[in-house]
């Protein structure tokens, strides 16, 4: 079964170049079976091959090998599930609290990434 990013809602579109379409996805929490709780919550996000693990040019060129894009990507992968708990353990519709939170964002700093 396929799960829904709770990251972004762009699944077909690689987070780090922006290409279409998206040809696999990253798990942002991986190793020791922590894979299929990710993908199970829907911790990953969609890149390119070359992006993900299959560069030509190396591994700084790519998440899995390069140990800064592994540890930015776990801590994406932990603030996405937390904010989806929060919204959950108080019965919040998950839709309305992410709405308004991207709003709020949005006044704050001009314009939203996600």
């Amino acid at each position: 079964m396929t799960t829904k990013s709770i990251i972004t809602n762009f699944e077909n579109m690689s987070v780090f170049s922006g290409c279409y379409p998206a040809e696999c996805k990253h798990h942002c929490i991986f190793g020791n079976g922590l894979r299929e709780l990710a993908e199970e919550d829907g911790i990953w996000i969609p890149l390119l091959n070359k992006e993900h693990n299959m560069s030509s040019k190396g591994t700084i060129y790519q998440i899995h090998g390069n140990p800064a894009a592994e540890k930015l990507s776990k801590m994406v992968g932990q603030l996405a599930w937390e904010k989806h708990y929060i919204a959950e353990k108080y019965s919040v519709p998950f839709d309305d609290i992410e709405e308004e939170a991207r709003e709020a964002f949005r006044n704050r700093y001009g314009r939203s990434w996600l």
